[in-house]
């Protein structure tokens, strides 16, 4: 397994806009909870957003741009100049790679139509905010097609592509599972500061029940994320000696080695640290959480390695 410096360019163009594409429902998940845990809360809802939703968006966007120029130069093969190369751009965005990014792109520009409908929304009085286009099920409603969009981007792209519609499908649902469950692990990190609350102990509390709800929602998105993934592996692995004899079975195992590390941080928040943290703070909570950040991008940055510069085939 070999790679050119385009290959790296592409490679981690893809690895910035799936970090991106994380961010967008994970934002809006934890916002979510937190209203429906203490209401409407626009010092929380302005945080998760300026910290993270709208950066996100914009990287995204820029992300999945540098990824298709960078798949024209490799292409081309005539250096930089080489990435603006019209005839070559056009045959590709007529192929399923552009069809694959105009989907990414439409979840991007929705999600960034969806950060600046909730900052208005936050800017003007209660009674405004809560009727028409500036209402909360407006921003869901954004949010939901964007996360809709980047999944089906994933469907038509590579060599799922290739799979039966059931597949596909499956792979959408495993995409939406993914960006809800580790999506959320920055708006968690950020809120779990010191300067959420002026209280410590009312910030324990919340921090508390927020996490609480979170590990009871979790629980549906890691089935689907579990269920999905199984299938997926089934379609995309000829037999079990796949995963440990060829490239792309051995990256999938890392992939599938880091994930089970991923669960394991998770279930030790659910059952050891949220239960403690009235007692012991929120400071062993958060370099958990900054524990599972961690393997996050790990996971991705091996999840574009091998959608790269590997697969099935090989």
């Amino acid at each position: 397994m070999s790679a050119s410096l385009w290959d790296i360019a592409v490679l981690l163009a893809k690895w910035l806009s799936y970090l991106a594409m994380l961010a967008i429902p994970g934002a809006v998940f934890v916002a979510w909870l937190c209203r429906q845990l203490s209401g409407d809360r626009p010092d929380v809802d302005r945080r998760v957003l300026s910290h993270l939703l709208l950066p996100a968006t914009v990287l995204g966007i820029l992300a999945t741009s540098a990824f298709f120029l960078f798949q024209v130069g490799a292409i081309n093969q005539r250096g930089t100049g080489g990435m603006f190369d019209p005839v070559i751009a056009q045959i590709l965005a007529q192929s399923s790679l552009g069809d694959g990014l105009r989907w990414r792109l439409a979840g991007f520009f929705l999600a960034l139509l969806a950060a600046g409908q909730w900052y208005i929304a936050k800017s003007v009085s209660t009674a405004t905010a809560r009727s028409g286009i500036l209402s909360a099920s407006v921003t869901v409603a954004l949010a939901a097609g964007a996360v809709l969009c980047i999944s089906l981007s994933f469907a038509v792209l590579g060599h799922v592509s290739q799979l039966t519609l059931v597949s596909r499908l499956m792979l959408v649902l495993h995409i939406t599972a993914i960006c809800l469950w580790t999506g959320s692990f920055v708006p968690l990190y950020l809120l779990s500061r010191p300067e959420v609350s002026g209280r410590p102990e009312a910030d324990r509390q919340s921090l508390q029940r927020l996490m609480v709800l979170f590990g009871q929602s979790a629980w549906v998105v890691l089935c689907a994320l579990f269920l999905s993934g199984l299938w997926l592996t089934w379609q995309l692995i000829d037999s079990p000696g796949a995963l440990v004899t060829t490239a792309y079975g051995q990256l999938l195992t890392l992939k599938l080695l880091l994930v089970a590390g991923l669960l394991g941080l998770s279930a030790r928040h659910k059952f050891m640290l949220v239960p403690q943290l009235m007692l012991t703070g929120a400071l062993r909570l958060r370099r958990s959480i900054a524990g599972q950040i961690g393997l996050t991008i790990l996971i991705l940055l091996v999840t574009a390695v091998f959608t790269t510069l590997t697969g099935p085939a090989s």
